[in-house]
């Protein structure tokens, strides 16, 4: 699946005026995973990144920490991914911390903090769809956490409202940086052409929800989706 508008010539992946983007990653800031922000970076680097958004749950923490490790590359976009009564919302190149949780109150919180607000995995998870979309700025049309028929649906939602979409890997674990790279603009965050991606494995899925569990301290549910996976 590419958006639309995926005409970018983009022969080794470099070329002027365009980035080499992953846009939604998650650091141990988040309670889904273990990813220090140095590692992050390195693993961008080696993935051929050369724009990656840190989009923690709640928080910035991590995005602002991967800015002093990055140096002048990887370019890094502070982000966040906040909970709202609606499902999550998603804010790039945010100042400071959210703190509001209604959705409307998330949106107009971001932009005030000189953000832009992106509707992650819009099929997975959310109520009101339609309302929220019309608000956004960018709809995130490919998550390599969601399925195929979501990321469909994600971007006939983008085209319905006429919205630019973006993509990003969902990472939680190492491996998934860099497993959906996408060309984007030199001064915009739309995807312009998917040039690699890849759906995330059972294992790494799993792997995530283990580190969350072990971070919250659930010893009796993290014993219990043992069981329940041995018996399979």
């Amino acid at each position: 699946m590419e958006p639309r508008n995926s005409d970018a010539r983009v022969p080794d992946g470099r070329i002027p005026g365009y980035r080499i983007a992953d846009l939604h990653i998650h650091s141990a800031y988040s309670h889904d995973s273990y990813l220090p922000p140095r590692l992050i970076v390195r693993k961008a680097r080696a993935a051929g990144l050369t724009c990656i958004a840190v989009t923690d749950h709640g928080t910035i923490r991590g995005g602002v920490e991967a800015k002093r490790w990055a140096g002048k590359s990887p370019e890094i976009i502070v982000g966040t991914e906040i909970k709202t009564d609606c499902g999550d919302i998603t804010g790039l190149g945010v100042s400071s911390e959210i703190r509001s949780t209604g959705w409307e109150d998330v949106i107009r919180e971001i932009r005030d903090k000189g953000g832009v607000v992106v509707f992650p995995h819009p099929c997975r998870g959310h109520s009101d769809i339609e309302e929220i979309a019309q608000r956004v700025d960018y709809i995130e049309c490919w998550n390599a956490r969601s399925t195929p028929s979501q990321n469909e649906g994600a971007l006939r939602l983008a085209r319905h409202y006429g919205k630019p979409v973006i993509a990003g890997s969902d990472a939680h674990v190492a491996s998934e940086i860099g497993s959906v790279r996408a060309c984007i603009g030199g001064n915009s965050f739309q995807c312009q052409k998917i040039l690699s991606a890849r759906y995330a494995s059972e294992q790494e899925i799993r792997k995530s929800r283990i580190i969350s569990l072990v971070k919250q301290g659930k010893w009796g549910t993290l014993l219990s989706y043992g069981i329940r996976y041995l018996g399979r």
